[in-house]
């Protein structure tokens, strides 16, 4: 099958094993990178991990395996910390914030045209015109 994995035909390199290497090389470096910026943040807070636990609705061995990377932060983890921290979502999460822009946008011109009408493909050109931009804009602050 090549670099990437076939569906429908066409080779999709974003699902080779080269990419799900790379996928799992961010996930690493996120988890690690939302620990440290837990601790950080905790710490310079002067809360305790049973301050934090009790915040959060969460129990202080949960706080612990986040601050250890032991645990992958779910949603409501994610916006418990940047409401507790005073930080955003993006920032936590950045290292997959930009793999997934990378990602995105190596698609975005891969993407098949579509079997639509005139109005249905301009609208969806339009879209994806901003969506372009706007990758280009994440890509840019990042420096990727």
């Amino acid at each position: 099958m090549g670099a990437g994995a076939k569906m429908g035909g066409v080779e999709h390199p974003w699902r080779s094993e080269e990419h799900r290497q790379i996928t799992s090389l961010v996930h690493l470096i996120f988890m690690q990178e939302f620990s440290q910026k837990l601790i950080e943040a905790r710490r310079k807070a002067g809360f305790s991990q049973a301050d934090c636990a009790y915040l959060l609705g969460v129990s202080q061995a949960h706080v612990s395996r986040l601050e250890r990377g032991r645990t992958v932060p779910s949603v409501s983890d994610l916006c418990g910390v940047a409401i507790l921290f005073g930080r955003t979502m993006e920032l936590l999460v950045e290292p997959i914030f930009k793999d997934r822009a990378l990602s995105i946008r190596q698609r975005l011109f891969e993407l098949p045209e579509p079997h639509t009408g005139w109005l249905g493909r301009f609208v969806r050109n339009n879209a994806l015109r901003n969506l372009e931009e706007r990758v280009e804009r994440i890509i840019g602050h990042y420096e990727c």
